[in-house]
């Protein structure tokens, strides 16, 4: 009678290393974050562009603050890019954004009184989805 093969082990993912260069770990296994670090203008409570991508990175794991950059860089030229091709887009647990065409309209300029005419134009809107909403207001 013939012997069955042995099944082979399977390979079981190792940690990856920390490497440590004059007393700073320059690469490494990066934890993401569970929450959104406090904007150091508490003022305004908003996010510099340095701070989003900061926090881009620590919720992704990512490693290099450059990948974090060149994501966010590329998900604002995908989105400006469809809105400008007059699509929907769906942004998960958050909402939609879309374009919408507003009619002309008539105005009046509070300073002279005069009537005005405001021609129609395209404008971004967003509607909040009900997640958004119910974890937020």
């Amino acid at each position: 009678m013939a012997k069955k093969p042995a099944k082979k082990a399977k390979k079981i993912a190792k940690p990856a290393k920390k490497i440590v260069s004059k007393g700073k770990v320059v690469a490494g296994p990066v934890s993401k974050a569970k929450m959104s670090s406090k904007p150091r203008n508490t003022s305004t409570l908003s996010y510099t562009q340095s701070e989003f991508v900061e926090n881009v990175r620590a919720f992704c794991g990512l490693n290099k603050r450059s990948e974090a950059k060149q994501i966010v860089e590329d998900i604002a030229n995908f989105v400006m890019d469809s809105l400008k091709r007059g699509y929907k887009i769906p942004l998960m647990g958050l909402g939609k954004l879309y374009v919408r065409e507003s009619k002309a309209r008539t105005g009046r300029n509070p300073a002279t009184g005069e009537t005005i005419q405001i021609p129609k134009r395209k404008r971004v809107r967003f509607t909040a989805a009900k997640a958004l909403k119910e974890r937020v207001l």
